[in-house]
C-alpha cells in the first residue's frame, strides 16, 4: 500500500503522540517530520539503488562550435546505456547503434591518433584541452568529463552539424523528485512503505524527542 506525504507525516505525529493536523504545513512538528521523511527517502534512494528510478532520456546537444559535445540532463545522477540515431543522409530508416562509454586514458587513447591534417578530423575544446574527432561518421565511442559532460569520437557533418538530443536514446539511473506537498507520493513500490515509515519514525523519535524508538528501528 502507497501512502501519501500527509498520511506518512500523520501516522509518524501518532507514534510521536503528537497533535494531528489535516495538513503537513498545520504545526511546526508537522513539518518537520515530513522534511524528515523526504531526508530518509533520499537516504533509502541512495542506498538501494531502486529500479522504479532507472529510465530512458535523452542528452542534452550542444552547438556546431562543440559538435561532439553532450551533457547528461541534471535529472540523472548514471548512464548504464547509450544509443545514437546512426542513419545516414541517404538512409530510409532510423538505426539506432551502441556508443560504448570509455575510461577517459582509454577514449584518449584512440582520439589522440587521429592525424588533424586530414579534412576529416577537427578538434575541439572543452575547458581548454582539446579533443580530436572525425567528422563524417556517426558516434562510436564516448567518454564522461566532470561527471557532466560527454565527449563523442565523431559526428556525421553530412547528417547534421552537430550531435542531436533527439537522436540520443539513453538509459541508467534518474534523481527523483519529492514535493512537500500533503497529496505527494513517493516513488516507491508498495512494500518499501513500511521500510520509509520505520526508518523515518525513528530519526524523528531521535530528532524530535531526544529518545530512540526501539520497535520502529527494528522493523526497520
Amino acid at each position: 500500500m502507497k501512502y501519501t506525504l500527509l498520511e506518512l507525516t500523520q501516522n509518524i505525529l501518532s507514534r510521536l503522540d503528537s497533535d494531528q493536523v489535516t495538513s503537513i504545513s498545520d504545526t511546526t512538528e508537522a513539518d518537520q517530520v515530513a522534511r524528515i521523511v523526504r531526508n530518509t527517502y533520499f537516504n533509502m534512494v541512495g542506498r538501494a539503488n531502486l529500479p522504479e528510478h532507472k529510465k530512458l532520456f535523452q542528452l542534452t546537444e550542444y552547438s556546431a562550435s562543440q559538435p561532439v559535445l553532450m551533457s547528461r540532463p541534471s535529472t540523472v545522477s548514471r548512464i548504464e546505456w547509450i544509443k545514437y540515431n546512426t542513419r545516414t543522409s541517404t538512409g530510409t530508416f532510423d538505426s539506432y547503434t551502441y556508443v560504448t562509454i570509455l575510461p577517459l586514458q582509454q577514449f584518449l587513447d584512440i582520439v589522440d591518433t587521429y592525424d588533424t591534417t586530414e579534412t576529416a578530423v577537427d578538434t575541439m575544446s572543452l575547458n581548454g584541452i582539446s579533443f580530436n574527432y572525425v567528422n563524417n561518421v556517426a558516434p562510436t565511442y564516448c567518454t564522461v568529463i566532470d561527471d557532466i559532460y560527454l565527449i563523442f569520437d565523431s559526428y556525421d557533418i553530412g547528417v547534421d552539424t552537430y550531435l542531436r538530443t533527439v537522436k540520443s536514446k539513453c538509459f541508467g539511473q534518474t534523481i527523483p523528485v519529492f514535493s512537500l506537498l500533503d497529496s505527494f507520493t513517493p516513488d516507491l513500490d508498495d512494500q518499501q512503505f513500511p521500510l520509509l515509515l520505520n526508518e523515518a519514525t525513528s530519526v524523528a523519535f531521535v530528532d524530535l524527542k531526544q529518545v530512540p524508538n526501539e520497535k520502529a528501528e527494528q522493523e526497520s
